[in-house]
C-alpha cells in the first residue's frame, strides 16, 4: 500500500478526533452559497516521506496533470497571469483572478521579482552556456560566451528559482538555500496570501532533501494536490542539479477539514489502498526550464474513484 495513504489516514483521524472547530463569526472563507465555511483543525503538523516512493493517495484519484501545470506556472514560468494557466488547460486559479487578469504579487511573481545578488563565476557562466537558468537565453543574446567569461567577479541579480539552481550546483551543502513567497510588503497586493509559502533545500547524507512550509492546508483538496506536485518538483530539481532525491517534509501550520467535507472524507479513508505508482522522468533533460508535461510519466497509478469536494472561497 502507498505510504501516503497510511500517513493521510492518520492525519485525518487525528483532526476528526482532536481537532477544534472554528467559531463561525471568525471565519473568512465561505461556500458558493454564502454560508461560512467552518473547519475542524489541528495546528503544527509535520508529514515526512521518502520521495523514492511517490507520495500520492490511492484511495481516491488525485489529478495527475493540473498539479504539475500549476507547479510549472509558478516555478518554471514564474507567472501570476491567470490566463497563462488557462492556456495550458488549468483553471484552479479562476476564482481568484483580479481585474487585471493576475493574482497580484503572489506565487510566481515573488519567485520572478525577488532577487539575490551573486558574483559571476565559472559555475554561473557554465550554467548560462548550458541553458540551465531562466536568464540564459537573454544573456546569450546580449553577450557572447567570451564576453560573459570576461564578466567574472561582477555582480548579477538572480531570481529565486535561478538562485536556487545556482546554489545547488555551486554550494549544495549550504543550509541557506531557501525560497519564500511570504513577503510582508506585498501581501496586501495578493489575491490570496500564499498557503504554500516557503521551501528549504538541503543536501544531507548524500541526498537532496526538501522541506515545504504551509501556513494553511485544506486536507481534502489542497493537501493531496500539494504533496504530489512538490514531490515532483523535488525530483525535477534534484535531477537537473545532479543530486539523488531524498526526504520531503511538509510542515503544516494549520491542517483542517471543511465542514462539508467531513462525511465524504470519513468514507474515503475506509476505501482499499493500492501500491504507490512509479515515476519516470526524462533523463535527457538537464535544465529545469526545459521540462514539459511529456517528460513526466506516472506509471501504473491504481486508485479509487474521484471524490468531488466543494471549494471554499
Amino acid at each position: 500500500m502507498s505510504k501516503a495513504d497510511v500517513t493521510y489516514i492518520e492525519l485525518i483521524n487525528e483532526v476528526l478526533t482532536y481537532g477544534v472547530w472554528d467559531e463561525p463569526l471568525n471565519v473568512r472563507t465561505i461556500y458558493s452559497d454564502g454560508t461560512p465555511a467552518t473547519t475542524k483543525a489541528i495546528i503544527n503538523k509535520q508529514l515526512k516521506f521518502d520521495n523514492s516512493e511517490l507520495p500520492i493517495l490511492t484511495q481516491k484519484r488525485v489529478p495527475l496533470k493540473d498539479p504539475i501545470k500549476e507547479m510549472f506556472w509558478i516555478w518554471q514560468r514564474m507567472s501570476n497571469s491567470v490566463q497563462d494557466l488557462r492556456d495550458v488547460g488549468c483553471g484552479v486559479w479562476d476564482e481568484w483572478e483580479l481585474q487585471d487578469g493576475t493574482i497580484g504579487r503572489a506565487y510566481g511573481w515573488q519567485l520572478r521579482n525577488k532577487k539575490r545578488k551573486v558574483r559571476i563565476d565559472e559555475t554561473l557562466v557554465s550554467m548560462v552556456e548550458n541553458g540551465q537558468l531562466s536568464i540564459s537565453k537573454k544573456m546569450m543574446e546580449k553577450y557572447s560566451s567570451k564576453k560573459i567569461a570576461k564578466m567574472l567577479g561582477k555582480k548579477i541579480r538572480l531570481n529565486q528559482v535561478d538562485y536556487l539552481l545556482y546554489q545547488l550546483m555551486k554550494n549544495p551543502y549550504s543550509r541557506r538555500i531557501k525560497t519564500t513567497l511570504y513577503c510582508i510588503e506585498d501581501l496586501d497586493d495578493m489575491a490570496l496570501e500564499p498557503c504554500v509559502y516557503e521551501t528549504h533545500w538541503q543536501l544531507w547524507n548524500g541526498t537532496l532533501n526538501l522541506t515545504v512550509n504551509i501556513r494553511s492546508n485544506d486536507l481534502c483538496l489542497g493537501n493531496p494536490y500539494n504533496i504530489y506536485q512538490y514531490a515532483i518538483l523535488h525530483r525535477l530539481i534534484a535531477q537537473v542539479t545532479g543530486h539523488s532525491v531524498g526526504e520531503i517534509c511538509f510542515n503544516i501550520d494549520n491542517a483542517h477539514i471543511y465542514s462539508r467535507h467531513i462525511e465524504k472524507v470519513k468514507e474515503q479513508i475506509k476505501r482499499p489502498m493500492y501500491a504507490a505508482p512509479a515515476v519516470k522522468i526524462n533523463p535527457l533533460v538537464t535544465s529545469f526550464f526545459d521540462f514539459t508535461m511529456k517528460d513526466i510519466e506516472i506509471i501504473n497509478y491504481q486508485h479509487g474513484e474521484s471524490i468531488s469536494y466543494e471549494v471554499a472561497l
